[in-house]
């Protein structure tokens, strides 16, 4: 039977198996915890569908493996990128490393956020998704401007200007979730910020602001998607080398 060229042809498939995982976490989540009426069906934060059992244990597990995809899609960007400019920009090459960093610490606050929900420790959890968040949009720009950089001969306008409104959604939703996410506690009389009533006080807002955090979590994921066509031209190989007991290198390699 043979492959399709979406999930077959070089790395192509990594960037895609990110998104169904993401998906996947979203949807499960927010299913069961709207299932339980643990949350509202309107717009919970994300992190809300994961914050009670039993679907915390599954929106945790999904996510930590979301985020060892997403380290390992960022990962062969930065490999591609470097193979691309290793005789040219050195510019870029600076950038790319400065973007690898960025993008694995953002992975790790992902992984946190799923660790740590909100109802246990509220500190670790808001830094973790202000590292995911926020270094996440850093990640993006960055590699937006690689893109650019890299226009016409290993990548398009296209490409770029699809990367550039991807990240500046994003941007935009972050802003949007904090600001009025600030606005809606102000106004809040409620007990479980979960269960967010519209007598409550500052729903409008509340409503804003998840919404936001939804719109910021599609950006990031539709980014990653910009990266398929082009990890379609790349496959990577593991060396093998062999060692003595004296632990000294054998100098056969073995592909």
């Amino acid at each position: 039977m043979a492959c399709t060229p979406w999930f077959c042809v070089g790395m192509g498939w990594l960037p895609i198996s990110l998104g169904i995982m993401i998906s996947a976490t979203f949807v499960i989540s927010y299913s069961i915890s709207v299932g339980l009426q643990h949350v509202p069906a309107e717009f919970p934060y994300i992190s809300d569908t994961g914050t009670y059992h039993p679907e915390s244990c599954i929106f945790g597990q999904l996510l930590n493996i979301s985020a060892a995809l997403a380290f390992m899609t960022i990962y062969v960007r930065y490999k591609q990128v470097e193979e691309y400019n290793r005789e040219a920009s050195t510019q870029v090459i600076k950038v790319n490393k400065v973007s690898l960093v960025l993008g694995g610490l953002a992975c790790l606050g992902m992984s946190m956020v799923a660790n740590f929900q909100e109802t246990s420790i509220l500190v670790v959890h808001i830094i973790a998704a202000n590292m995911c968040f926020g270094l996440g949009i850093i990640y993006c720009y960055l590699q937006t401007w690689i893109s650019y950089r890299m226009v016409p001969f290993y990548t398009t306008m296209h490409s770029f200007r699809v990367q550039l409104v991807l990240s500046t959604t994003a941007a935009s939703g972050l802003i949007l979730t904090s600001i009025f996410a600030g606005l809606a506690n102000m106004k809040w009389t409620g007990t479980d910020p979960t269960k967010w009533s519209p007598d409550e006080g500052g729903f409008a807002e509340h409503i804003v602001s998840t919404v936001s955090e939804w719109v910021l979590a599609i950006s990031f994921l539709l980014f990653f998607f910009t990266y398929i066509r082009e990890f379609q031209k790349v496959t990577i190989e593991a060396h093998l080398r062999l060692y003595t007991e004296d632990l000294e290198p054998i100098n056969q390699v073995i592909h």
